[in-house]
């Protein structure tokens, strides 16, 4: 039986192709791409198979930190949104992925932070407790 990682990602997976499909069909019908919205895309190729996923098993697993798998979403959801600021076509667009990416390299700049100082501290910790057992 499938892990219930490997379940999670794969039901995103599928999701995401139920969504371009959709979108597909709906251009067709309307003759407007919704794709061709940054915003639209962001959703769809980040929060969808990336996003989404990773917030279920933060909720659900035990095996991995929370603070890791937020922190892999913040990290990989920032990057794509800097990208797609860099090339969006419309203002409107380029001022939301660009805060969107700017917080979100934010919030993962804090984290890594955070995650290196409480390395040091376990270090220090470990550290001292050597050495008062001398």
């Amino acid at each position: 039986m499938p892990s219930r990682e490997n379940r999670a990602i794969l039901a995103a997976f599928g999701l995401f192709a139920l969504v371009l499909v959709g979108l597909s069909v709906l251009e067709g019908r309307w003759g407007h791409a919704a794709t061709e919205s940054s915003v639209v895309g962001f959703l769809v190729l980040v929060g969808i198979p990336i996003v989404l996923p990773q917030l279920y098993l933060a909720r659900t697993d035990d095996e991995i930190p929370t603070r890791t798998r937020l922190w892999l979403v913040a990290g990989v959801a920032g990057l794509y949104a800097l990208q797609a600021g860099s090339v969006a076509g419309r203002s409107q667009d380029l001022l939301v992925l660009g805060i969107v990416g700017a917080t979100l390299a934010l919030a993962f700049w804090y984290e890594a932070r955070a995650a290196y100082r409480a390395s040091v501290s376990d270090e220090d910790v470990a550290d001292a407790s050597r050495a008062e057992s001398r």
